[in-house]
């Protein structure tokens, strides 16, 4: 894939296709190929994202009451008896960051921009919920202030900080 001058390669792990199941099935399974920080794994009935940080197991929430379907069950560190539910569009949010992070290491921060809302969409796309990123409410924020920054690198704090006041108070 590409954008603009930036590109990182077609087959990510994040395209995969795995079978739903519960309706918070389309998050686990967005999760669970965000390689090679999560990956994909049979527990029971159920498909389950495995974190290869710690062993911490995200399974399909299951409602008896038919109830929230965009909640997720954790079990911390694969333990069932440590089991808590969550918001499946906020553990989605730490999960991508985190493959961001370790995605873009030593790449220039407009790589890091653009891999973090491609996913942001792809999310989108595959849940229909949206990640919770509030320092990217706007592609055009973080743009902006990506070229700050690279202006402050380029030509000193003061000349970049004039720049800001101007652009502000316009």
């Amino acid at each position: 894939m590409q954008l603009g001058h930036l590109s990182w390669p077609e087959t990510t792990a994040y395209d995969k296709e795995v079978p739903m199941g519960l309706p918070s099935q389309k998050y686990i399974n967005f999760i669970a190929n965000l390689m090679p920080i999560y990956e994909g794994e049979q527990v029971g009935n159920r498909y389950c994202a495995r974190s290869l940080r710690d062993g911490t197991l995200l399974l399909p929430h299951q409602d008896e009451d038919g109830g929230r379907d965009d909640f997720i069950t954790i079990w911390w560190q694969g333990d069932a008896s440590r089991a808590s539910d969550a918001m499946a569009n906020m553990v989605a949010s730490n999960a991508v960051t985190e493959y961001v992070q370790q995605a873009t290491i030593g790449k220039p921060p407009e790589y890091t921009t653009a891999l973090l809302l491609h996913l942001a969409q792809h999310f989108e796309y595959k849940t229909g919920d949206t990640l919770y990123l509030p320092y990217a409410q706007e592609d055009q924020d973080i743009e902006a202030l990506i070229k700050i920054i690279a202006i402050a690198k380029k030509a000193g704090i003061q000349l970049a900080l004039e720049g800001l006041k101007k652009l502000v108070f316009l």
